[in-house]
């Protein structure tokens, strides 16, 4: 049935976005390569909730959406930045480079194992799709400032800190619910969400990557402290800017 497919097409959308960048930076567009992956993000947030709209979730969806994921938020990200920063640094810059690669793979194949064993949709560590993010803003911004990269040793540092992050088990909120109904908490990460928004489009290649880690570290520090306490937190199933891809199974079978 057509709706079953409807939410294959963001995922192959997803695909086609991380192997189109990864075709943009091999040509020596490095800004462009680093957008797609944006592109790829954003389609990644719709499958799972397109699928659970129309009904049509399935283990494929769930496998084919980590496929891709890898090489949009992986392998995307990780060739991404071997050719702009780490190309003249030997071995040691592929080591650096597969970093985001390695873990994706892992983020990606523990989530589906516990997927299996019927996990909840609970978020612990940054989401695949926005460590790729933070990966793209900085080379934007760098590409905007400087036409280069600046630091490639900052850029490692960077790599390896959200790399592991991926793989932690630190507590993450997520979303906010697109609803003015449900005041506090909720409210107030929605107002967040809109400031951040409209910041970002003043000068989006500059502002995108200092919002993007503001918004990181305040994530990680609010669910900390709502864990410490004792907090339920409402984890988002959906991993795009915030949350885990991992969590929807978009699509029925092809």
């Amino acid at each position: 049935m057509m709706r079953h497919r409807i939410a294959h097409l963001f995922t192959v959308g997803n695909l086609f976005c991380g192997f189109f960048s990864i075709v943009m930076v091999l040509d020596g567009h490095g800004a462009l390569a680093a957008w797609l992956i944006f592109c790829a993000a954003l389609l990644d947030a719709f499958d799972g909730k397109i699928a659970r709209f129309t009904r049509s979730e399935s283990v494929f969806g769930l496998q084919f959406d980590s496929l891709a994921d890898v090489v949009s938020f992986g392998v995307a990200p990780g060739i991404l930045i071997y050719l702009l920063a780490f190309q003249e640094h030997g071995v040691l810059g592929i080591f650096v480079s597969f970093v985001p690669v390695l873990f994706t793979a892992i983020r990606l194949a523990r989530f589906n194992q516990k997927k299996g064993k019927g996990a909840s949709h609970e978020y612990e560590g940054l989401s695949s799709p926005f460590q790729a993010c933070l990966v793209a803003s900085f080379i934007i911004m760098n590409l905007s400032l400087w036409g280069t990269v600046r630091s490639d040793m900052v850029l490692a540092g960077f790599v390896i800190l959200i790399g592991l992050l991926m793989i932690s088990h630190l507590p993450l909120p997520g979303l906010p619910r697109i609803t003015l109904r449900e005041p506090g908490y909720n409210l107030t990460k929605l107002l967040v969400l809109i400031g951040a928004i409209v910041f970002i489009a003043i000068n989006p290649s500059r502002h995108i990557f200092p919002v993007a880690v503001t918004v990181t570290v305040a994530a990680f520090i609010v669910g900390a402290l709502r864990s410490s306490h004792g907090d339920e937190i409402e984890y988002e199933e959906n991993e795009a800017g915030s949350q885990e891809s991992e969590a929807p199974v978009p699509g029925g079978d092809l």
